[in-house]
């Protein structure tokens, strides 16, 4: 797989594994390991600050806190969905499914296929699947597509799958859509990733309608809110990853705008 995954994609891959739980926490425990010897009472700041990282980075609190902030959109009428021309779904992973001898879309993927299949039927607005294979391997949009068909009978009516970014899925996207003569779409995402997709689809000279799924929510008291869990620390590196994103992006375009 490694000849064929995006170079960009997986320097992205290293460089986030290093500053995103549960690396960053452990960097620098490694870190407060090696300053014992010289600077002792640093070390035991420096480990103590390490705990605490990571125990808050696995709270449903902060989840909610660090996705909270990032989930900026409300979920769209039906009569709203019903003026669009294409329901756009983007990838979202894929992974191998020896159960079923194939690659199935990962959760996320899945999650928006369920919801932009509830709009589409709601609606009658036609699909487009949007998803290249920056990892390698087959495109998340066959992905899609096979299990579309398998779960819901229903085959999309345009599949995108040359994208390796969100930029790509929006630029790909858009030039499909254009031959067909469509201007207005319904976008299917993440609620966390919506507000860095929807300038990037309306950049193309698209009207966008947001229609965000999987926001981050738990059940039960406050004080559970408190206690540490692998789902929350997979959530919580998921919002950390979009806020590098956001940042990395931002960056570039000001030493962009600067030459």
């Amino acid at each position: 797989m490694l000849d064929t995954i995006s170079p960009d994609v997986l320097l992205r891959q290293a460089i986030g594994a290093l500053l995103l739980p549960p690396l960053n926490g452990l960097l620098l425990l490694l870190l407060a390991y090696w300053l014992r010897r010289y600077r002792p009472l640093g070390a035991r700041v420096l480990t103590g600050a390490a705990v605490l990282l990571l125990y808050l980075q696995s709270t449903p609190w902060l989840a909610m806190q660090l996705n909270g902030a990032l989930e900026q959109f409300s979920v769209p009428a039906l009569a709203e969905v019903r003026r669009s021309g294409a329901i756009v779904v983007l990838g979202a992973g894929k992974r191998p499914a020896p159960e079923y001898a194939a690659n199935v879309p990962g959760a996320d993927s899945f999650g928006r296929l369920r919801y932009a299949v509830y709009l589409s039927r709601a609606s009658g607005v036609p699909l487009l699947l949007s998803g290249g294979s920056p990892v390698g391997g087959e495109a998340e949009a066959l992905v899609m597509a096979r299990a579309l068909q398998q779960d819901y009978g229903i085959t999309p009516r345009w599949l995108e799958g040359a994208s390796d970014t969100t930029g790509d899925n929006a630029r790909l996207s858009a030039a499909l859509l254009r031959q067909a003569g469509i201007s207005r779409i319904t976008l299917v995402t993440q609620a966390w990733h919506m507000a860095r997709a929807l300038p990037l689809f309306r950049e193309q000279g698209l009207q966008v309608l947001p229609a965000p799924t999987g926001f981050t929510r738990y059940d039960g008291v406050p004080a559970q809110q408190w206690l540490p869990s692998g789902r929350a620390m997979q959530e919580v590196h998921q919002a950390q990853r979009e806020w590098l994103g956001r940042c990395y992006f931002q960056l570039r375009n000001m030493v962009g705008a600067g030459k």
